[in-house]
C-alpha cells in the first residue's frame, strides 16, 4: 500500500513539474551566438557538480553544490536559460546514473523545475530584475532563496509523509533538520556564483567548479576517515559493553561521561540517571560510600564497598585510573567495578567452615574431658539422694544439683553434635509423619497452640532421627518466639527435583541486626539459650545435601524455609 503510495506520488510530482516546465517555453529562448559557449559551460559545470558530490558524515550525507549554480542563473540570465541547462544537465545525469529508475530521474527533474520557478517568481513579485546584483532587491534575493528551499522541503517532506507513518510535524521537522545547514551553504554560494557571473562569466565557473571539486575529494577522504574511526568506535564499544565489569569514564574536559552496559546493569540505574549523578555537584543520599569514591578523584585499586540495589546488598570491588588523551594529558578518570557479592559470600562460607571445624575439634576435646569428671560427680549425687534423708537432701540441694548437671550434660550433647553431627542413616521416610510424631509432645506443653499442616506425602531419604532433631529445634524456637499461643503453619513445595518445607510462626520475628548471623555458634537472644540449636540444624541440613534459610521475617512472624532433594525415583 505504501508502495502504490509513494509511486503515484512521484508521479503526481513528475506531471505537475513537466507541466509548469512547458509553460514557461525555455526552447523560445536558446543561446545564441557566444551564448552557446556560456550555455555548454554552465551545462558542463552542472554535470560535474552533480557527479562530483560532496559526500559528508554520516554515510548516506551529502551536499550538491548544483542548486548554488541554478540560483545564481535565475538572477543573472533568467528562468529559461536555467531551464534550458536543467535538462541538458538532467539528461546526462540519467545516462551515468542507468540504474535508477526513469519515474524517480522524473521526479527530480520536476522537483529542480518547482523548485526554480518558484523562487524566480517570488524574485520577481518582490521587484527583483535579472541581471547584475542590486543591493535594493536583497529582499528579494532572499525571498527567493527561501523559497527555493522551502518548495523543496515541501516535496520531500510529502514523499516522507507518504512512506512513513509519522506525522506531518515529524516528517518537516525531521527534514530541515537534516538539511538546514546544507542548505545554508548553497544559498551563500549562490550569491558568491552570481557576482563572479556579472563580472567573469566563464572563468567564474570554471573557479567555482575546481574549487567545489576539490572539495569532493578533501571530503571523500574524510568521510572515509569519519566511516573508519566510526568503525572503530563501535567496534570498541561492543567489546566495552560486552565484559561483565562496570566502566564509567569522567572526560573532565568536555564534562563528559560513558557508561558501558555492565554498570547499569550492576547498579541497576539508567545511563541518565547515571551521568546525572557522576556530573551532579550534590552527593547522592543512597549508596554513600560508592559515589564517594567516584567524586574523591583519587586513584584506586581493589577497594569493596557495599551498593544496594532493589532491596538486594551487593559487594562492588572498585578501581579507578587516569584517563588521558593522545598526548598523554590527563583529561578525566576511569571508574571501573565488579560484583563480588558471591565470591564474598564464599569466602565467608570458608571461613565459616573453617571456624566450625576449629569450634568441633576444640568442642570434641572439651565435651570428652567434661563429661568423664562429669560421670563422676552424678554418680555421688545420685548416690546421695538415694541414701540420705529427705531433709538432707533439701539441705544440700541435690535435686537442684542433679538438674543442673543434666543441663550442662544436654550441652555437652550438643557441642558433640556440632563437632561432628553424624552421617546421616538414610532410609524412606515421609515429612508429615515426622511432624505428627512430634506433636503430641509439644501440645501437652502448649495447650493454647494451633497448628495448621499441608504436607506433600513425597518419600525422601532422609535419617529419620536426625531429621525429627532438625524439626524439634525449629518448632521448639517457633514455641519460645510465641511465648507458647499462637499459630504454626507447616507446608510444602515441590519442586522439579527439590522438597522445599516452609515453617511458619506467628512470633515477632528476628531482629534484623542478627540475621546475617543467625547460623553462627552460640549466637542466641535467650538467657538460658546455648545457640547451637540452629547450628546443628544447618549442619545436619547440609549433610542430607539441602539448605536451610531465614526465608522472611517480620513483626507478624518468622518463617524457615528447608529445601531437600527429591532423589531419582522418589516422585
Amino acid at each position: 500500500m505504501k508502495q502504490k503510495q509513494a509511486t503515484l506520488y512521484l508521479a503526481l510530482v513528475s506531471l505537475v513539474g513537466v507541466g509548469v516546465f512547458f509553460m514557461f517555453d525555455p526552447f523560445s529562448h536558446m543561446p545564441r551566438g557566444e551564448g552557446w559557449g556560456r550555455f555548454v559551460v554552465c551545462t558542463v559545470t552542472v554535470f560535474l557538480l552533480n557527479y562530483y558530490i560532496i559526500r559528508l558524515p554520516p554515510k548516506g550525507n551529502s551536499l550538491s553544490m548544483d542548486s548554488s549554480v541554478y540560483l545564481a542563473l535565475i538572477f543573472v540570465f533568467g528562468v529559461r536559460t536555467t531551464l534550458l541547462i536543467l535538462l541538458v544537465g538532467s539528461v546526462l545525469s540519467a545516462f551515468y546514473r542507468y540504474k535508477m529508475s526513469w519515474l524517480k530521474h522524473t521526479f527530480n527533474f520536476a522537483m529542480y523545475v518547482l523548485m526554480i520557478c518558484g523562487a524566480y517568481e517570488v524574485f520577481l513579485f518582490f521587484g527583483g530584475e535579472v541581471g547584475p546584483l542590486r543591493l535594493h532587491s536583497m529582499f528579494a534575493y532572499l525571498l527567493a532563496l527561501v523559497t527555493y528551499f522551502c518548495v523543496n522541503i515541501a516535496i520531500i517532506g510529502g514523499y516522507f509523509l507518504v512512506v512513513s507513518s509519522e506525522s506531518l510535524f515529524s516528517v518537516i521537522k525531521g527534514v530541515i533538520k537534516e538539511a538546514l545547514s546544507n542548505y545554508v551553504i548553497t544559498l551563500a554560494s549562490s550569491f558568491i556564483l552570481a557576482m563572479m557571473l556579472v563580472s567573469y562569466p566563464l572563468f567564474g565557473l570554471v573557479l567555482f567548479t575546481f574549487i567545489t571539486v576539490l572539495l569532493s575529494f578533501v571530503f571523500q577522504k574524510y568521510l572515509s576517515l569519519y566511516e573508519e574511526v566510526s568503525k572503530d568506535k563501535a567496534y570498541i564499544e561492543q567489546i566495552v559493553n560486552s565484559l561483565p565489569v562496570g566502566i564509567i569514564t569522567v572526560d573532565e574536559t568536555k564534562r563528559d561521561v560513558s557508561v558501558n552496559a555492565s554498570a547499569m546493569q550492576l547498579l541497576q540505574l539508567d545511563e541518565t540517571k547515571i551521568k546525572a549523578l557522576a556530573m551532579s555537584a550534590e552527593k547522592p543520599q543512597t549508596n554513600v560510600p560508592f559515589w564517594e569514591l567516584l567524586f574523591a578523584k583519587e586513584m584506586l585499586h581493589n577497594v569493596k564497598v557495599p551498593y544496594q540495589a532493589d532491596d538486594e546488598r551487593h559487594t562492588l570491588l572498585v578501581s579507578q585510573t587516569e584517563l588521558t588523551n593522545q598526548y598523554r594529558q590527563v583529561i578525566g578518570r576511569i571508574f571501573y567495578f565488579i560484583d563480588i557479592t558471591e565470591s564474598e559470600e564464599l569466602t565467608k562460607r570458608m571461613h565459616q567452615a573453617e571456624k566450625l571445624a576449629l569450634l568441633g575439634e576444640l568442642s570434641a576435646r572439651a565435651a570428652h574431658e567434661i563429661r568423664n569428671p562429669l560421670t563422676v560427680i552424678r554418680g555421688f549425687l545420685t548416690f546421695m539422694k538415694e541414701t540420705i534423708p529427705e531433709q538432707e537432701k533439701e539441705k544440700y540441694q541435690i535435686p537442684l544439683l542433679l538438674k543442673e548437671l543434666d543441663r550442662i550434660n544436654g550441652i555437652i550433647e550438643e557441642m558433640l553434635l556440632t563437632a561432628k553431627p553424624g552421617v546421616p542413616m538414610v532410609t524412606e521416610a515421609y515429612m508429615e509423619e515426622m511432624v505428627r510424631e512430634l506433636l503430641p509432645l509439644f501440645q501437652q506443653t502448649s495447650q493454647q497452640l494451633q497448628w495448621h499442616i499441608r504436607l506433600d506425602r513425597v518419600p525422601l531419604l532422609v535419617d529419620p532421627k536426625q531429621m525429627t532433631q532438625v524439626l524439634y529445634n525449629l518448632l521448639r524456637n517457633s514455641i519460645e518466639a510465641m511465648k507458647g499461643s499462637g499459630t504454626i503453619s507447616i507446608y510444602s513445595r515441590v519442586q522439579q527435583d527439590r522438597y522445599e518445607i516452609y515453617i511458619e510462626d506467628s512470633g515477632s520475628g528476628i531482629p534484623k541486626e542478627i540475621q546475617p548471623t543467625l547460623f553462627d555458634p552460640f549466637m542466641t537472644t535467650k538467657e538460658s539459650g546455648t545457640g547451637l540449636g540452629l547450628t546443628i540444624v544447618k549442619r545436619i541440613i547440609e549433610n542430607h545435601g539441602g539448605t536451610i534459610e531465614l526465608y522472611k521475617s517480620s513483626e507478624q512472624g518468622t518463617t524457615f524455609l528447608l529445601t531437600l532433594p527429591i532423589k531419582n525415583g522418589n516422585h
